[in-house]
């Protein structure tokens, strides 16, 4: 199937292992490769890495994996632990002019991707290539054969030994290799924003989830919470499905008049807490469309696909990101195998069945019930019938880590394990 040792110049012609998508799952999965002696190229189709809203929760086994990759000190550095987690409706006058309200490292997804950035290219065994977008590729016994094209216009052709597809929910690799993706997509529309605000509250908040059926959100301080100081947050939000007149009458806003500034107040301030007018800043904000997708198959011949490329769920509970940090473990330790393998086929075919069945028992179900758990009925009616509230309020240590025991236990995938034990020493 190819070997990873005969092409270890950045000069060599053929490429042990192309990447497509300069994002944190296609970082990660460079710098593990290059810490294993395998060279890679990333081929992204933007000029630089990307500064919108997305990701910001990292936890459980994915902690594991930055301490293995020798960034996880630098990560939580950078990072600020959270407070923990709570539920909360929607902020209430106090009839005085103010609002009042009723562990994971986080880290905004840009930085996370400049830190891993900075390490892959330490090792000079990646090298990024800006501004190429996958156009074609093909694949024979030997390798696989990328076509990317320039900002100007110009067309190069890679050779590789393998391809890995982590070029997001619209993934070009995907497409290519012909590969469908299977499930739905939610109603509602989500706009994150960082916003600069100055807090009522001095001590580190947690992260809260806004139950509302209408305008349910997740608010996260982003910095360390400081008296009379404005800091960053990230304020995530539902967008209705239609904005109800007086009248009754019902309109459906276009996605221009959804990131007018302000339609993105008239949001926010139904979140804020604190004194009225509100001092906040939009900084940046995104819009989003939401999923329940998955893949066919995560691998196809000599490529692969990881993180968004082949699956996709709503943001609510920080695990689409932290996933598909996982997948580049996960096939990491795949290409690794392949090194000492008879038969890859099995190790690939492997990779692919492990990480869909992570997806479909434990992301797809968990993910959707802590959207659903926001929205789905009165939020007085939620906190007291919920089942997941009501295990919180009887706060029985066993019982709350058996409810959680599939994110710590299976989320990870230990291919040595599964297939590679016996090639570990080889």
């Amino acid at each position: 199937m190819g070997n990873f040792e005969a092409h270890t110049s950045l000069h060599d012609d053929v490429i042990p292992v192309i990447i497509v998508g300069a994002g944190p799952v296609g970082l990660l999965l460079a710098l593990r490769l290059a810490q294993s002696n395998i060279r890679s190229v990333v081929l992204e189709q933007e000029t630089t890495l990307g500064t919108a809203p997305r990701a910001i929760g990292y936890y459980g086994p994915v902690h594991n994996v930055f301490k293995e990759a020798g960034i996880y000190d630098q990560v939580a550095t950078e990072g600020m632990a959270s407070g923990g987690y709570a539920w909360r409706t929607l902020p209430t006058e106090d009839g005085k002019g103010t609002k009042t309200l009723g562990y994971s490292i986080q880290l905004a997804q840009c930085r996370l991707a400049e830190i891993m950035l900075e390490e892959a290219t330490k090792t000079g065994l990646t090298e990024i290539i800006w501004g190429h977008r996958v156009t074609d590729l093909s694949q024979d016994e030997r390798g696989v054969t990328v076509t990317a094209v320039s900002g100007q216009g110009e067309s190069r052709n890679f050779r590789g030994l393998y391809l890995a597809g982590c070029d997001g929910g619209k993934s070009n690799v995907r497409k290519l290799l012909g590969i469908s993706l299977a499930g739905h997509s939610w109603p509602e529309r989500f706009i994150a924003t960082d916003v600069l605000r100055t807090a009522p509250v001095v001590a580190d908040p947690p992260v809260h989830f806004t139950v509302d059926p209408r305008y349910w959100a997740v608010v996260t301080p982003l910095e360390h919470v400081k008296p009379g100081t404005r800091g960053m947050w990230r304020y995530s939000m539902a967008v209705p499905a239609y904005e109800e007149a007086d009248d009754g009458s019902k309109t459906v806003l276009t996605d221009e008049q959804v990131v007018e500034p302000s339609y993105v107040d008239s949001l926010l301030l139904r979140q804020l807490d604190g004194p009225r007018p509100s001092d906040h800043t939009v900084v940046r904000k995104s819009l989003y469309k939401m999923h329940q997708l998955l893949a066919s198959t995560m691998h196809r011949g000599r490529c692969f696909l990881a993180g968004d490329a082949a699956h996709i769920n709503n943001p609510i509970g920080g695990l689409g990101l932290c996933t598909g940090l996982l997948d580049a473990d996960a096939l990491h330790q795949t290409l690794e195998i392949v090194r000492r393998a008879i038969d890859p086929h099995v190790v690939f075919s492997r990779y692919s069945a492990e990480r869909r069945r992570v997806f479909q028992n434990i992301i797809h179900p968990f993910s959707s019930a802590n959207k659903t758990r926001l929205h789905s009925a009165n939020p007085e009616d939620t906190a007291r019938e919920d089942w997941y509230f009501q295990a919180l309020r009887r706060g029985d240590a066993k019982e709350l880590e058996q409810i959680n025991a599939p994110l710590y236990n299976a989320w990870r995938t230990n291919m040595w394990d599964l297939l590679g034990a016996s090639f570990k020493d080889v």
